[in-house]
């Protein structure tokens, strides 16, 4: 309902004739009225203030998304470059992409980045292990499980899954068939929990792995 406020001349008063009590009345009157625009004011103020508050909070969030696309996109580029580099066999080239991602990476960065950001270091460490630079790439994955291992996002546990895999076969390539079970039993006990379907296929993976390993006899004699 909208209230009217309409305001009286009270110097009109005594020229109408109306005696003292009437114009006793009209005061108190108008005195209510005038007590009780301020607070109709204040109202309205305040419901001004709410919208400059909504706006201006809106305007944040939009800003704030606007940044989070333009840094998405920023780390994107650099992975799509790296993937174009190493499919040319530029090694070079890609682990430069890969190193300027991880140098740009920070905690506060929007899930997406940080899916981004795993998988970078992912491929850098593939890398790395085909050049025969196992124990780097070792270090890659294990640096990489330390920063974003306890995520609980499903697309980041699919890379940590993935470089724990990776890590185990570094190790069996250097000849460590012991760690490189002890590493494949890890991605088990970590993950079995998961009903992520990659992650299931990986866990298979790693028991397929961890029976041939031990069917060799020549890493079976390492192992004891």
């Amino acid at each position: 309902m909208k209230i009217m406020f309409r305001l009286f001349d009270l110097r009109g008063t005594r020229a109408l004739g109306i005696n003292a009590a009437v114009r006793i009345a009209v005061v108190a009157v108008l005195s209510l009225i005038v007590g009780m625009a301020p607070v109709h004011a204040q109202k309205r103020n305040q419901h001004t203030s709410h919208r400059a508050n909504q706006h201006a909070s809106h305007h944040e969030q939009t800003a704030s998304q606007r940044g989070a696309a333009a840094r998405i996109q920023t780390i994107q580029t650099l992975f799509d470059r790296g993937v174009a580099a190493s499919n040319k066999d530029n090694d070079k080239a890609a682990l430069a992409a890969y190193e300027q991602i991880e140098q740009q990476y920070n905690k506060s960065d929007p899930p997406a980045v940080m899916v981004l950001f795993a998988k970078s270091q992912l491929n850098k460490g593939a890398i790395l292990g085909e050049r025969g630079k196992l124990k780097e790439a070792i270090a890659t994955y294990q640096k990489l499980d330390q920063r974003l291992g306890q995520d609980k996002n499903p697309m980041l546990r699919e890379v940590i899954a993935s470089a724990l895999v990776s890590k185990a076969e570094a190790f069996y390539k250097q000849g460590d068939y012991k760690t490189a079970i002890a590493t494949y039993n890890q991605l088990e006990s970590r993950f079995a929990k998961d009903n992520n379907a990659f992650i299931k296929h990986l866990i298979a993976i790693t028991k397929w792995r961890t029976a041939e390993i031990l069917a060799d006899s020549t890493a079976l004699s390492s192992t004891r």
